[in-house]
């Protein structure tokens, strides 16, 4: 009976110090909502501006900004365009990988939520800049939704945890736009 009363009482102590050491998503993230998208991000990171075309929001780690450039290393860039999800895929990786500069590592389907989504990596060489980039691809309607996640090489699986918060936590919002 004592052994059984001290077995509870040790299981208590454990879920009461369990439960005041943990913390939520949303205190060690931030979160985004906007153009029919949702998802967090980690909380160190900001708002960054995109050179890229059809960029619906960009977030960045800002202590990754190359000072000769002024752009951050790593970021996650999330672009819309209207059209197949197909065709604009094979389209675009034609171009890219008929250039020097784009190596294919992987590519192949994931799903994303409910979706479908089709997901490729590769390597970027820019001068002597060499880049690691994922891309996943998503139709939903008559959209098609890219997040690019991009880090130097070096830096890459270091950042796979935070490109994670924000893909596992990416959600589409609101009704489909025509």
């Amino acid at each position: 009976m004592k052994k059984s009363i001290v077995i509870i009482f040790i299981l208590m102590a454990m879920v009461t110090v369990a439960g005041c050491t943990s913390q939520s998503n949303e205190e060690k993230n931030k979160k985004f909502t906007g153009n029919n998208i949702t998802f967090e991000y980690p909380a160190d990171w900001v708002i960054a501006n995109s050179q890229a075309n059809d960029t619906i929001v960009a977030v960045a780690d800002p202590r990754s900004v190359n000072p000769q450039t002024g752009y951050a290393q790593t970021l996650v860039v999330i672009q819309k365009r209207k059209g197949s999800l197909y065709q604009m895929y094979n389209e675009n990786y034609a171009i890219l990988f008929n250039n020097s500069s784009y190596q294919r590592i992987s590519e192949g389907n994931i799903t994303l939520g409910s979706f479908q989504a089709l997901e490729n990596t590769y390597l970027v060489t820019e001068g002597d800049v060499k880049k690691k980039q994922m891309a996943i691809w998503i139709q939903r309607g008559k959209e098609v939704y890219v997040i690019l996640c991009s880090a130097l090489v070096n830096e890459f699986d270091k950042e796979k945890a935070n490109f994670d918060i924000i893909i596992n936590s990416f959600k589409f919002v609101g009704g489909l736009s025509e």
